[in-house]
């Protein structure tokens, strides 16, 4: 991989980079990740990126001794140091390196890491014709709204999902379908646009932000509501969202066909409409 990342204030190549074996990142999932979509050359919603950064390096009580406002000037660096146009920049906080206890010292330095990479087109990364699902039991843990890097119950559903011949899991919890392994779950019931109320039992999604937003300049009603597990077999559409994947249809879920079986028109509205917001910036 020839690029240079950004590692606690230099550049270093990909393949030199390193931390040290005790960071509590390694040791405890002490840490906390932003993805950005940069589309030809500008960052897709960078300030709200920035904001929700913030809020999980509160959340572990970590002072990075720099503002949002000079990581995402930073992260952009880095994307013109790379010579890239269309780019995901990954961000990721640890608390830092000391020796392994569950209590961290006080005053230690984080680590900070900034990556741009080529953004692959989002047509080649899923179909066009909808993907997938099953529903697994939601075994995560009361703090899902923090982006941490702490993704085992998200990175075993998924690897039980693809090993069972499906795309992706969905979810469930307490009887309502909630989101999947890396994207927020929307269905449409008779033009009427449900997702999953934003709590700490959801990511909120950047991606989730925008479409809401679309879905009302469009005149779509939008419910922000729990959607029953059952529910999902009677919706006309389902489709989830992310920075990386943008929206994709849902075609099945456990094997039952979902509305058409293809994306719909309250999808392919909404995903017009937000690839145009992409390419207006």
């Amino acid at each position: 991989m020839s690029i240079e990342i950004w590692l606690n204030g230099r550049f270093v190549p990909y393949e030199e980079a390193s931390i040290p074996i005790d960071d509590r990142g390694f040791q405890f999932s002490e840490s906390v990740y932003e993805v950005i979509h940069v589309y030809a050359g500008r960052p897709f919603e960078m300030q709200r990126h920035m904001r929700r950064l913030k809020t999980g390096l509160d959340a572990l009580g970590i002072d990075l001794e720099m503002s949002m406002e000079e990581l995402a000037g930073k992260s952009m660096e880095v994307v013109r140091h790379n010579k890239l146009e269309d780019a995901m920049i990954y961000i990721q906080v640890t608390t830092g390196a000391a020796p392994r206890t569950h209590l961290r010292p006080k005053e230690l330095r984080p680590n900070l890491i900034v990556i741009a990479s080529p953004a692959s087109p989002v047509s080649n990364e899923w179909p066009d014709s909808g993907i997938n699902c099953v529903t697994v039991s939601d075994d995560r843990w009361a703090g899902c709204y923090i982006k941490t890097t702490m993704l085992l119950p998200n990175t075993m559903a998924k690897r039980s999902a693809v090993a069972a011949g499906y795309s992706d899991a969905i979810f469930v919890r307490d009887g309502y379908a909630v989101e999947s392994t890396a994207s927020n779950l929307f269905a449409v019931f008779e033009a009427v646009l449900w997702t999953t109320p934003a709590s700490n039992y959801i990511l909120r999604g950047i991606t989730r932000e925008v479409v809401l937003e679309i879905a009302h300049e469009l005149g779509i009603q939008v419910n922000e509501a729990p959607i029953p597990t059952h529910k999902l077999f009677m919706a006309n559409e389902l489709f989830v969202t992310g920075s990386g994947v943008e929206l994709v249809s849902i075609a099945s879920v456990d094997g039952k066909q979902i509305g058409a079986g293809r994306p719909g028109p309250v999808i392919g509205r909404l995903r017009e409409a937000f690839r145009r917001r992409t390419r207006a910036q």
